[in-house]
């Protein structure tokens, strides 16, 4: 009897920060020329600087985002948005919402004090990194969080560094 090995491709996480989300729609567009492969996609960033703002104001500001984000997430995506004690409002789109908007308690597990670091630790990232991140979405920077093969992964990495 022999037995073959079947080794399933190596997914990981690939996260970049830009200052805005047309740098984000610049950066997928190339991808998505030189790429056919799909990969699963999320953005994580401030929804509003603002204290004190009332729900129907919060409202236009979750409409306008949404509206930026289907051009670069397609018709269909999940969003949602959650509270950071660290950071203050923030929202996350695309195929991570689950992961972020998970009720831990009642809570969203991303509105939790360690929420966002333990999420970036799950999915692989050093503690180093994570807090790089952090200071960049306090400093109202986006975080686009790519997963997909090792392999395809590692072809589009200089797109996401240029």
């Amino acid at each position: 009897m022999s037995f073959k090995e079947h080794k399933a491709p190596q997914k990981r996480f690939l996260i970049r920060t830009y200052s805005d989300l047309p740098k984000i729609a610049t950066i997928l567009s190339t991808i998505a020329k030189k790429n056919n492969v799909p990969l699963q996609l999320s953005i994580l960033g401030q929804l509003t600087t603002e204290k004190g703002i009332t729900k129907k104001e919060i409202k236009k500001i979750i409409a306008d985002i949404k509206q930026q984000l289907s051009a670069l997430l397609g018709k269909q995506f999940q969003f949602g948005y959650f509270h950071n004690p660290e950071i203050g409002s923030l929202f996350i789109a695309g195929h991570l919402t689950p992961t972020f908007l998970n009720k831990i308690d009642k809570r969203e597990l991303a509105s939790l004090p360690t929420g966002l670091l333990g999420i970036f630790k799950g999915l692989g990232i050093d503690v180093e990194e994570v807090n790089n991140y952090l200071n960049e979405l306090k400093n109202e920077n986006y975080c686009l969080i790519i997963r997909g093969e090792s392999r395809v992964l590692n072809t589009i990495e200089p797109m996401l560094n240029a």
